[in-house]
């Protein structure tokens, strides 16, 4: 006879216990981002409107792997968008999405093609968040998509640990969908408005941008901030001596 084994005395171990969420590692969301921004910088035609782009981006985060997804309607109210019809129609019109069905919970889609080699939803579910934070905090309700759109670019590309970043400034514009003036004139609006610390094009083609720290953003929006050359003696690698302020009218 098999003698019958209580729960309570098993070992703790070979209990069932929650399941916890595993914290993400530092800076894998903003590589999870950067990636899917080069993706639909391939797959989606140049001309695609910020606000198109911003949904696609929840859009290919969040979907099962075999291209299906439910986007509730708070979710998509939240990111700010407005009327999200013709955005959904947009995509469909690029074929990058072959179906959309509204439903009493939210918008039933699926993409064109099925995610091959991509990481699994939990991953990009995490990512999903991280850029619905980064794209519609307080402080960007008054933005424009494209300085949002611009905003979540940059921070995909930020160091981390420094809280700055450095990047092809075509490569930026390219995955923001809009002309290299554009997103040079946008990151001017950021600038001014105090999300960005400092913003400048180097004697190359790369932008060069700083974040506020902790203190700053408390202290709230400072327009015009980071303007000015970098200081002398700094060798700071993300402001380079050439460092030419960005503000409008410099590239024409």
């Amino acid at each position: 006879m098999v003698p019958d084994t209580a729960l309570g005395n098993l070992p703790v171990t070979d209990r069932a216990k929650p399941r916890r969420r595993r914290a993400g590692e530092p800076g894998r969301e903003r590589a999870l981002v950067r990636d899917m921004l080069s993706l639909l910088a391939s797959s989606l035609p140049f001309h695609t409107s910020p606000e198109a782009r911003l949904l696609a981006l929840q859009c290919v985060l969040r979907c099962n792997a075999d291209g299906s997804l439910l986007l509730p309607h708070g979710l998509i109210r939240g990111m700010i968008l407005g009327d999200a019809g013709p955005l959904w129609q947009e995509l469909l019109d690029a074929r990058w999405i072959r179906s959309v069905t509204p439903t009493p919970p939210g918008t039933q889609a699926r993409l064109n093609d099925p995610l091959l080699g991509l990481p699994g939803r939990g991953p990009r579910s995490q990512a999903a968040h991280w850029t619905l934070v980064e794209s519609s905090g307080s402080s960007l309700r008054h933005t424009s998509s494209a300085a949002r759109l611009t905003k979540v670019t940059l921070q995909a590309h930020t160091q981390l640990s420094l809280q700055k970043g450095v990047a092809d400034s075509h490569t930026l514009a390219r995955m923001c969908g809009m002309p290299l003036h554009r997103l040079l004139v946008t990151a001017q609006d950021l600038l001014d408005s105090g999300t960005l610390q400092s913003c400048s094009l180097t004697g190359g083609e790369d932008l060069a941008w700083s974040w506020p720290d902790a203190s700053s953003l408390r202290e709230g929006p400072c327009a015009g901030r980071g303007r000015t050359s970098p200081e002398p003696g700094n060798s700071d690698p993300l402001s380079a001596e050439s460092a030419i302020p960005v503000r409008p009218g410099l590239w024409a």
